[in-house]
Parts: C-alpha cells; structure tokens; sequence
C-alpha cells in the first residue's frame, strides 16, 4: 500500500483512466470559467493565494495514531479570497508541488485539482450567503473553512472508493480518519483569518 495514496493528493496509477480524463475535462471546465474576463489587478492576488496553498498544503504533519501523515489543504482560504479564480492558484500549487517535491501525480493533476477547487470556488459562493444572513465573520470562516476541507476529503474519498485502479476501499476510509483533525483545524484556521481580514481589508474577500 504505497504511502503517497495517502495524502488528499492522488498518486500516478492510482486511478482507473477514466477517472482520470473526467478529471482533464472537469480541470479544462474549471479553468475556462476561472480565467473569463480576467483583470490585470486579479494576478497578483492569484500568485499570493497560490504560494499560500503551496507552501501551505506542503507541510506534512505526522499522524500519532495512523502510519502516515497529514498537511493542511487550505482550499477554503483560496476560494473566500480568490471565488471562482480558485482553480487557477490550485492547479498551479499542485503543479509545483509535483515538480518540485514528487508530490501527488502528473497524469492525476486534473483530477486532484477538481477535488480540491470544486468545494473551494463553492466556498466563495457561500461566503456572501453567510454574510447576508447574519453570521460573525469568524463563523464564516469556520463554517467554510472546514466545509472546503471536509468536501476535499470526502471528493478524495468517494474516488478512491470507486474510480481506483486497485481496491482502495481500507485506504480510502483510513485517508477520511486521517483527514478529520485536519477539517477542524481548517476552520479555526480560516474562522480566525476572515475575522482579521473584514477588520483591515475586506475588499479581499469574494
């Protein structure tokens, strides 16, 4: 059981190919949507948000508990930030990732992309929603900052248990447990961010 397939990253022959093109077409989608009408003031808050989530997502923590570690996803940060151009530092943070430290896979690139900036764009939606109806900046950013995580981890869950190349159904629960301390920690993460962010730039935020 090769230990990168632990990570929320998908290794290279982990998934079955047309898991594997779904996730090309569902990047190229993604993509598309993320660079319509881009702004010359977009970009530099783009290459912020995406050095962020590099450095962010690439340091792993030891589990105590499972043979394997954890690190931080961070994709609840890039969408209340960056909203629907979240894909666009997401799939250049795990390319980079790939490149310069082995991790994840180049044939899964756009799979683990879909994974992680599908709940982060939703995470911007939501973020105005949550603002509309009330709620503390910190509760925002602790309600979608361990949603984003948690719809990560269970994306990541459902495709190993169903679109693997092999029976990852043991590794696939175990990746869920694995992840969970890491749900909370995002939340309190970005609940604490949003809360700084409202006081001294909110224009920031989606």
């Amino acid at each position: 059981m090769p230990l990168p397939l632990f990570a929320v990253h998908l290794s290279d022959g982990a998934m079955a190919w047309p898991w594997v093109a779904g996730g090309w077409v569902g990047l190229s989608a993604l993509l598309l949507i993320a660079m319509w009408r881009i702004r010359e003031e977009d970009i530099p808050r783009i290459g912020v948000l995406t050095a962020a989530f590099f450095v962010g997502s690439s340091v792993h923590i030891p589990f105590a508990v499972l043979p394997t570690s954890v690190h931080l996803i961070l994709n609840g940060l890039v969408g209340v930030v960056l909203g629907r151009r979240a894909p666009l530092a997401i799939c250049v943070g795990l390319l980079l990732q790939y490149l310069l430290l082995a991790h994840g896979g180049l044939t899964t690139l756009g799979l683990n992309a879909c994974i992680i900036a599908i709940p982060a764009v939703i995470a911007g939606a939501c973020y105005p929603i949550l603002k509309r109806l009330g709620l503390s900046p910190f509760a925002c950013g602790l309600l979608l900052g361990a949603g984003a995580a948690a719809g990560a981890v269970t994306l990541n869950f459902l495709a190993l248990l169903v679109g693997g190349s092999d029976d990852w159904q043991m590794l696939a629960r175990l990746v869920l447990l694995a992840h969970l301390p890491i749900i909370v920690v995002e939340g309190l993460l970005l609940g604490v961010i949003v809360q700084y962010l409202e006081k001294v730039k909110p224009e920031m935020l989606a």
